[in-house]
């Protein structure tokens, strides 16, 4: 009996778990034995290949003869989708990633010129933060989020204060003129 990646979970046979992996066992002929693949977390039990195919889990095998047999599993794969609201760049980039179930994605978001960062929405460990991790255990959606940038109030304050003022110089010469 082998596993298959040796990380990717146990068999029990028999009701009986192995610490490693190939295990050798003896039975007599005719001996139906159990076999169970569990998988490890963040792994999926597949199929078994060698003298016993499928992926009827747990199965019973009848022992006629010497067996070899490999439980087999693969990672879970979870998407992330990371889109953009506004102007700005994310990295990774917008779109799907696929990512293997437990892994921390480190995402980056950075805005264009005349915007700001504001926040993320989605399951991140701070949405506050431009440079965020998302902890993938299912398929998530994560938003950056970016808004204008205008300018401050001491800016428009002199801006209205100036053409107040340019208004009343040229209402000044023209009321001169006239009289």
């Amino acid at each position: 009996m082998n596993v298959s990646p040796s990380d990717g979970g146990t068999v029990q046979i028999d009701q009986t778990l192995s610490s490693s992996y190939p295990v050798t066992s003896t039975f007599s002929s005719g001996e139906s034995i159990r076999l169970e693949a569990i998988p490890a977390s963040g792994y999926q039990f597949d199929n078994w290949s060698g003298d016993l195919t499928g992926t009827t889990n747990p199965t019973t095998i009848v022992m006629d003869c010497d067996k070899k047999i490999t439980a087999n599993f693969s990672q879970v794969m979870h998407t992330l989708t990371l889109q953009v609201n506004g102007s700005g760049s994310i990295t990774p980039a917008v779109g799907n990633h696929n990512y293997g179930e437990g892994t921390m994605v480190h995402i980056t978001a950075t805005p264009h010129s005349g915007w700001q960062f504001d926040s993320w929405t989605g399951d991140v460990a701070d949405p506050d933060l431009p440079n965020a991790t998302v902890t993938i255990t299912s398929d998530k959606t994560v938003t950056a989020n970016f808004s204008q940038v205008w300018p401050s109030w001491w800016f428009i304050g002199g801006i209205i204060a100036g053409v107040i003022i340019i208004g009343a110089i040229i209402w000044l010469v023209v009321r001169s003129r006239t009289t």
